[in-house]
């Protein structure tokens, strides 16, 4: 396991090694990469030899890319973000939002592909993705063969996407990993460096053989030096947020940002970006500056929120947001530290379910009793946990997030992600936040209205 700083340094001298995965949090991540592969590209080169591709190019795309000699004789970077899609089985809610997040970002032929990727088993053309329009494919039809459903509000963007595809004759690309593998086996070009970007890779991925043997990798995800939220180490985030607008976190600021906040890096990078705003031409954001616009979520609330999610708890999970509504002005400074509390929740459970599939012992219909739990399951998570160098969670704990995840289905928690992203992308363009989240709760805890 290399560290980024190390890779940087020995960017800065050209040696930097010609395969890396950055594996973790997917802000940190792509921050990453695109700060390894501006490192390795000098400014003047960036414009011929640094590329960024989404996964959905397709792997012969990505070794076209790596095997033609760069024009000038300098570093060639080749940053490919969401790797994750080369997995044999991927979250089909998630690639859909992927898909949308890269359309609506302007990244048309990266998001034409990575839907079209996805809903290829299906037999679906580019004409059947057009949501909403005669002759497409109907939700059942998208829920029955591709395991994932748009919603209303995704008609339009679908509906373009469809109509763009066809003008463009896009089709999938192949589904040839191993035209990727080989390539890598056989050794890069000179001077030719490729970094994968994912939030994981299965363990006995080829890929991971291949970077184990050739490359490095890189996990990245805010540390903890201790056990309190003010432990927390976000300079990463507070770098990227802050550095275009010329201003700094003072110290005391930074504690209690965290503290209103958790650990939810995406929320405290949207929340630096308003308070950049907010203090004008002031050049370091402080502690009032903070307790001004931004809305307190304990670690302590954002606990309890994620209990009531899983536990379907709504009544609970109502009354702590509307305990804050009685404590703040802002609905929307309050609305969206839930929806990150209740996006974290949901993205554990959904992990959980994954988990719970690769162990033969947690597969079955019964629900286990926590000594079966602790005697049969328990041995898994602690050994997968010690090979991803995470922390080894208290059994009880572990229990317990094992019987929440298994109240509902897989698919009710890819759903309640996707309207996550709904309710976010809603919040922002001026709809209504309390009842937003007020929906999003009823839907997340299960207690869906007749």
């Amino acid at each position: 396991m290399a560290e980024l700083s190390e890779l940087l340094e020995k960017a800065g001298q050209g040696k930097a090694p010609p395969l890396v995965l950055l594996e973790g949090d997917e802000f940190l991540t792509r921050t990453a990469a695109r700060e390894l592969a501006e490192a390795i590209v000098p400014e003047r080169d960036r414009a011929l030899n640094l590329i960024v591709l989404d996964a959905a190019a397709g792997a012969r795309e990505i070794v076209s890319h790596l095997v033609t000699i760069a024009m000038f004789a300098a570093p060639k970077a080749i940053v490919v973000e969401g790797a994750e899609a080369f997995a044999e089985e991927v979250d089909a809610e998630k690639e859909l939002s992927r898909a949308r997040e890269l359309w609506q970002g302007k990244r048309q032929r990266d998001g034409a592909r990575r839907l079209l990727k996805l809903v290829r088993g299906a037999g679906f053309s580019a004409a059947d993705v057009a949501y909403g329009l005669k002759g497409a494919a109907t939700a059942a039809r998208w829920r029955k063969e591709v395991g994932a459903a748009p919603e209303d509000g995704d008609k339009q963007w679908l509906q373009e996407l469809s109509a763009w595809a066809i003008e463009h004759k896009l089709v999938p690309p192949p589904d040839d990993l191993d035209s990727l593998v080989k390539a890598l086996e056989r050794g890069l070009p000179p001077k030719t460096h490729l970094i994968l970007v994912a939030e994981s890779l299965p363990q006995r991925h080829p890929l991971l053989r291949v970077i184990s043997e050739k490359g490095a990798t890189v996990k990245r995800k805010a540390e903890r030096r201790g056990r309190s939220i003010d432990t927390l180490d976000i300079s990463a985030v507070v770098n990227e947020a802050l550095a275009p607008h010329k201003k700094r976190l003072a110290r005391d600021a930074e504690i209690e940002l965290k503290q209103r906040l958790g650990d939810d890096l995406r929320l405290i990078a949207t929340e630096l970006e308003k308070l950049a705003l907010y203090v004008g031409d002031k050049p370091q954001i402080m502690r009032a500056d903070v307790e001004a616009i931004v809305a307190k979520v304990s670690e302590e609330e954002f606990f309890a929120l994620g209990e009531a999610v899983g536990d379907g708890d709504l009544g609970k999970a109502l009354a702590l947001f509307h305990e804050e509504l009685r404590r703040k002005s802002n609905v929307a400074s309050v609305a969206l530290p839930f929806l990150g509390g209740i996006a974290s929740a949901v993205r554990k459970l959904l992990y959980e379910h994954a988990r719970m599939a690769s162990i033969p012992a947690a597969k079955g219909p019964r629900e286990l009793q926590y000594d079966e739990y602790q005697r049969s399951v328990f041995p898994a998570v602690e050994e997968e946990c010690k090979a991803k160098k995470q922390k080894v969670p208290n059994p009880y704990g572990a229990f317990l997030t094992y019987k929440r995840a298994r109240r509902k289905p897989r698919a009710h928690w890819r759903r309640a992600l996707v309207l996550c992203a709904e309710a976010d992308a809603g919040i922002k363009s001026g709809a209504d936040a309390r009842l937003l989240l007020e929906a999003l709760m009823v839907e997340a805890c299960g207690a869906r209205r007749a």
